[in-house]
């Protein structure tokens, strides 16, 4: 498994964690390498297998904990490994074709959360004349869910200065009438932000990149993409004392902080 790159390189933030809103907001062709995702079941219709289930595209699993939760997983997190990436809103379909209505419904959104996901773009065509992405065609990169825990971040920081990520994405969801209420069940499971963990392109890896190209390159793979930010690093450091885990971000974009 390639090794997250440095913490005080700029990371991509997404602020949109399940699978069905991130097919409505415009990532339906977005092609996974790798996937693993949560999925609510009915109470009524749990499975009693608990062996996993193969699917066209991946497995499914009953949790080994958690009641009326199936896990689904497709591909292997390493890119370097033969990926065979598929779009999205064809993983939803491989969920749903298998569980049919066992699959939980919230509003019209199906209760499918993103816990991990490997993504593959092409490299935007502004950026391929520089020098380190010569000779590569696409970019990999692995994102993986945080939960939002801001209420006790300020109470142990005693920062009120960090922003709830919850607001930007209803905010935006409501402004570009994803849906159509503040009330909108959906809402509720805005619970967590995803956090690139590394990037590579098909023939380097990150440390040939380095953080002002990666810069660059998530600029640019994010424009328009207001359900996104990039996360700058800062240089408060959160106590080790205080259980909390997580870094402080400035967002380029919006310019506030926030823990992720």
């Amino acid at each position: 498994m390639i090794e997250p790159y440095p913490r005080d390189w700029h990371r991509r933030l997404d602020f949109i964690p399940l699978l069905g809103l991130k097919i409505a907001i415009g990532e339906r062709d977005f092609e996974l390498y790798w996937c693993h995702l949560s999925v609510s079941v009915q109470a009524s219709r749990v499975p009693a297998r608990r062996e996993p289930v193969p699917t066209e595209y991946g497995e499914l699993r009953v949790h080994p904990t958690i009641r009326n939760r199936i896990e689904y997983r497709m591909g292997n997190p390493d890119p370097r490994v033969e990926a065979n990436p598929i779009p999205q809103y064809e993983i939803l379909d491989d969920i749903t074709n298998h569980m049919g209505d066992a699959v939980r419904i919230i509003g019209k959104i199906p209760d499918v959360v993103i816990k991990s996901r490997g993504v593959v773009e092409r490299i935007p065509r502004r950026l391929e004349n520089l020098e380190v992405f010569q000779g590569s065609e696409c970019v990999y990169y692995i994102q993986k869910a945080y939960g939002n825990f801001v209420h006790r971040v300020r109470r142990a920081l005693n920062m009120q200065r960090i922003e709830n990520p919850y607001f930007f994405a209803k905010g935006e969801l409501l402004r570009h009438k994803i849906i159509r209420s503040n009330n909108d069940p959906i809402l509720k499971k805005l619970r967590s932000t995803l956090k690139t963990e590394f990037i590579v392109t098909d023939t380097h890896g990150w440390g040939y990149l380095g953080d002002s190209n990666i810069l660059s390159l998530e600029q640019a793979l994010t424009e328009n993409k207001w359900w996104t930010d990039i996360g700058e690093p800062t240089q408060f450091q959160i106590p080790a004392n205080s259980g909390i885990q997580g870094q402080i971000y400035r967002l380029l974009r919006r310019g506030c902080f926030i823990v992720v």
